[in-house]
């Protein structure tokens, strides 16, 4: 067995048991491997001591911190900073294995990294070759102790290897938008804590630019549709992170609710009181992990003769909170389908009305009373719209496009919701509309906001490509080029979101940026089954670099 390299190899984890194994297997050759795990939930750490005994339970909440306490656990003279998502190239061992049986001159030695989305090699865009330093001697070098993108500070000059890194960064683009998700919340709170001024003029030149430096300056266009997707979430960065700076600084709690908030004042006499009820009514919620939520909704909705909840397998008790309010609770696994979901509430509901819910909505006392004197008086109409007003981040928005009617009362047998993810209810019989509203508080923080939007667009995105399959290269390219920007005009001017402030540049900005990210996903389905494709009739001995998404 060769002689180990007089190396530590240090590894960062956080629930990284799909990938671990492969990182330290890349390791193996270095005299000492250690892993400082950040409290996994899955088999992470199980699966670090297969290989090593150096492992280390350590919280993570300074990222610079945790990584300069890591490294100090190091007993070899020089260290390799390597993370989970990370793999050594033979080339790169043998490189630094030569290094290292000399005296190195220098205190610390940076090494090219090759990112990849998926199976797509990032070759420009500043993502090649990403030089990071890596590789240095102990005592000599450490991290700024800040929650995200710690710059690093050496005592000497850097060297330089040769070989590349191997770094796959992201599984997809979901992924990826997660990490963006992470990271801009904690880039944030680097920015509230350093004071630093960024107004809404500094805010959207820094989102244009970094666009601009990423697809221009640093050639991202060469990597094609690839290279202008990664440039538009560069962007989104500096966008997500002023945002989530503005709300934190002046958002939530500054606006009153809007008219007739059912959470204020006494719980409304229930339906009927003074006359008899010729009809009955069935609440129908879905719910996933909704405790938070769930007993304001339930609250406002106990008028009604019955409650189902079409629950996803929530793990937070929302169940359990439901069965206090004398809910029917249906247990079933979310498959992707809200409009299975809805028709199964509506399945199991017995009145002669349903009123279909999310655990995010309030039912008004208006509301209440409009639906009171159908239920009394009859109607021949099978269903009504009503008003949804939605509240962004407790703002009630009501410029923007996205004041708009709802369509989720109706009689039993008399309709059926069809899609996946924006489902339609198909009625069968004349449609009324009611004037009363009911509140919709779908987001407490922008992180959440984009969390689900992030898991809504790839429920979107699959639907789209199982329906249509491949999509015309012309018009992936205004979905994804042309329509976000005039999707933007159309709500912040044309619809006055400019009305509402701050809040109204955000909610444009953000809507634009779902239905870029819906249609990217779409271009990344359809463009990876054609590589799939392209890879099982690759002929016997011809090179398969690693060139997706540069057409």
């Amino acid at each position: 067995m060769p002689t180990p390299v007089p190396l530590s190899v240090v590894v960062i984890t956080k629930n990284e048991e799909g990938r671990l194994a492969d990182c330290l297997e890349s390791a193996r050759w270095a005299a000492e491997l250690i892993v400082v795990d950040d409290e996994s939930t899955d088999r992470t750490v199980e699966i670090a001591r297969r290989y090593t005994d150096r492992v280390v339970t350590r919280r993570m909440e300074i990222e610079g911190r945790h990584r300069n306490a890591a490294y100090a656990l190091a007993t070899q003279e020089w260290i390799f900073s390597l993370d989970a998502d990370e793999r050594f190239t033979p080339e790169l061992r043998e490189e630094i294995t030569a290094l290292l049986a000399t005296a190195p001159p220098l205190n610390g030695y940076t090494v090219p990294r090759r990112n990849y989305l998926g199976r797509r090699w990032l070759r420009h865009g500043g993502q090649y070759p990403s030089r990071q330093l890596r590789l240095f001697r102990r005592g000599h070098f450490r991290y700024e102790e800040a929650e995200v993108h710690p710059r690093a500070f050496l005592d000497t000059e850097t060297g330089s290897l040769d070989h590349d890194l191997m770094h796959y960064s992201y599984r997809d683009l979901g992924d990826f938008v997660g990490k963006l998700n992470r990271q801009t919340t904690l880039e944030t709170k680097k920015w509230l804590r350093d004071g630093r001024p960024m107004g809404f003029r500094k805010g959207l030149w820094r989102t244009v630019d970094r666009f601009y430096r990423t697809y221009w300056s640093k050639q991202g266009r060469k990597d094609g549709m690839l290279g202008f997707i990664m440039a538009v979430l560069a962007g989104m960065y500096q966008f997500l992170t002023f945002a989530k700076y503005w709300t934190a600084r002046f958002g939530p709690g500054r606006q009153a609710s809007p008219p007739g908030d059912a959470s204020r004042g006494p719980r409304p006499p229930a339906v009927g009181d003074g006359g008899p009820v010729r009809a009955t009514i069935t609440a129908v919620v879905l719910t996933k992990n909704e405790a938070a939520k769930i007993r304001r909704c339930l609250e406002a909705i106990r008028w009604v003769d019955e409650i189902i909840l079409v629950d996803g397998e929530s793990a937070d008790g929302t169940p359990e909170i439901a069965r206090e309010y004398g809910a029917t609770v249906i247990n079933h696994p979310f498959g992707g389908d809200f409009g299975e979901e809805r028709n199964l509430g509506n399945a199991h509901a017995t009145s002669d009305w349903i009123l279909q819910l999310d655990a995010d909505d309030l039912v008004t006392a208006a509301f209440r009373d409009a639906a009171g004197r159908i239920l009394r008086e009859g109607t021949p109409h099978a269903a009504f719209r009503f008003r949804r007003t939605n509240c962004f981040l407790g703002h009630w928005m009501r410029y923007g496009g996205w004041d708009h009617d709802s369509l989720h009362f109706f009689r039993r047998g008399k309709a059926r919701y069809q899609g996946r993810v924006h489902h339609a209810l198909l009625v069968d019989g004349s449609i009324g509309t009611l004037t009363a509203a009911i509140e919709h508080y779908p987001f407490d923080s922008l992180e959440q906001f984009l969390d689900r939007q992030n898991r809504y667009t790839t429920l979107e995105a699959q639907e789209l490509v199982d329906l249509r399959g491949a999509f015309a290269p012309h018009e992936l390219r205004r979905h994804i080029m042309m329509r976000p920007a005039k999707l933007f005009w159309k709500m912040y001017v044309k619809k006055q979101g400019f009305r509402d402030g701050g809040y109204g540049l955000i909610f444009s900005g953000l809507f634009s940026f779902v239905h870029f990210l819906k249609w990217a996903k779409v271009w990344e389905l359809t463009s990876a089954v054609a590589e799939d494709y392209n890879d099982r009739h690759t002929p016997v001995g011809r090179p398969q670099e690693m060139t997706r998404g540069a057409s």
